[in-house]
């Protein structure tokens, strides 16, 4: 007997979201119209502030276990949030899996810290990961244009495309990325757009 195939379900998203409740239900209601008894499914989140975390509680509520992939030690990704690092440690003992991205290859352990730009890298990282690895992507994006490397909507568009990578890295780094996580090459990968209120 052959084992059942498990789907994975990820998220990327604003850390900064105006009205988090709304998209914890609407999180709760698209779970529930996607999952059906019997099905093996697990989440990926890395737990930043936010959208990250608000898939954390959906998938708790929906009794679904969730992995988290972390684009830094933990020590050094913790400075990004320090204000909530209780939540971020709830959440993290909650998960049946923790586990740290490895470096970027070009990369310094002192270009990882924070206030640089190679941390960015980093973030491009965990986001690779969690766009190569995913059946269903969920995105809370709030419609504007990316700000930086890694950011919600770059995620969003390489899961559809993972070509327009392209545009941002040197073709050493493209490769690299390619490989990180084993991009799921099937015509079943589903982005779901969450609808966020853009604040004023």
């Amino acid at each position: 007997m052959s084992a059942q195939k498990k789907t994975v379900w990820g998220i990327t998203g604003h850390r900064r979201i105006p009205h988090p409740e709304k998209l914890l239900q609407t999180l709760l209601r698209q779970g529930e119209l996607l999952y059906t008894s019997g099905t093996l499914v697990d989440g990926l989140t890395p737990l930043a502030d936010g959208a990250d975390r608000i898939f954390a509680q959906a998938l708790i509520q929906l009794g679904i276990p969730y992995s988290v992939p972390l684009p830094l030690e933990q020590k050094n990704y913790e400075q990004d949030f320090p204000d909530t690092i209780r939540e971020f440690h709830t959440l993290l003992e909650k998960a049946h899996t923790v586990f740290t991205l490895p470096r970027c290859p070009w990369l310094t352990d002192s270009e990882v810290q924070p206030m640089t730009s190679g941390r960015d890298f980093q973030y491009l990282s965990v986001g690779v990961y969690i766009a190569n690895q995913s059946d269903v992507l969920f995105s809370a994006w709030n419609g504007k244009p990316a700000l930086g490397m890694g950011g919600t909507a770059q995620i969003t568009q390489l899961f559809q495309d993972f070509d327009s990578l392209k545009a941002s890295v040197n073709e050493e780094q493209y490769h690299y990325f390619q490989k990180l996580g084993n991009r799921k090459i099937t015509t079943q990968r589903k982005l779901i757009s969450l609808d966020i209120a853009q604040e004023k």
